[in-house]
């Protein structure tokens, strides 16, 4: 029997946003993401089975200190402003936008709304690059307690395919916001605070 070449090839699927397949594999080959939790697949999503997309809203892009875009706007800025954290800051904040890009993709399926009004009063930047790192540290904190509140949100309700993906992305994000705080804390530890000289 002769075989066709096509019928040996292992032909990798990809997705219909080839920039999104990059960003992806770009992100979690990167020191800066935890590689050990995937992001799901969003096909199975609808709305209706219990999880709401205006659980989303306020860790998309609130107006407060633990949203993804606040994070993006506090941790682009940071990398310009202190060289000595640039790299860590611009790292970090790469994932953060798939985060951001994740969520609307999330929220969209959900017929949820990604054009909220924003404001940046509650971005911090610090006067040090030690400063930046431990409001870094902060944000994260704010950010992984607001993913635990949609968690629990989450638990409660029957278990149904909305629900499952739902708790898978949130895991993902937990996950990437803990190694963040891991990073930063590693750090700060890396670069102590100089000691002051006694008069």
């Amino acid at each position: 029997m002769k075989h066709s070449e096509e019928m040996h090839a292992l032909i990798k699927k990809r997705g219909t946003n080839q920039l999104d397949d990059l960003t992806l594999g770009f992100v979690n080959a990167m020191k800066y993401s935890s590689p050990d939790i995937l992001y799901p697949d969003f096909g199975d999503v609808k709305p209706g089975e219990g999880v709401e997309a205006e659980w989303f809203y306020d860790v998309y892009r609130g107006t407060n200190n633990f949203s993804e875009l606040t994070a993006i706007h506090q941790y682009i800025s940071q990398e310009a402003l202190f060289d000595d954290v640039g790299e860590l800051m611009m790292g970090i904040a790469l994932v953060e936008m798939k985060h951001m890009d994740k969520l609307g993709d999330f929220i969209l399926a959900l017929k949820g709304n990604v054009t909220q009004e924003y404001d940046t009063k509650y971005v911090s930047y610090g006067n040090s690059a030690r400063e930046a790192v431990q409001l870094g540290i902060e944000s994260e904190t704010a950010t992984i307690a607001e993913y635990n509140k949609i968690l629990n949100k989450v638990k409660s309700l029957p278990e149904n395919p909305t629900t499952v993906i739902s708790f898978q992305l949130l895991s993902k994000l937990i996950a990437d916001e803990t190694h963040h705080i891991s990073l930063f804390r590693e750090w700060l530890k890396e670069h102590p605070e100089p000691k002051k000289e006694k008069q």
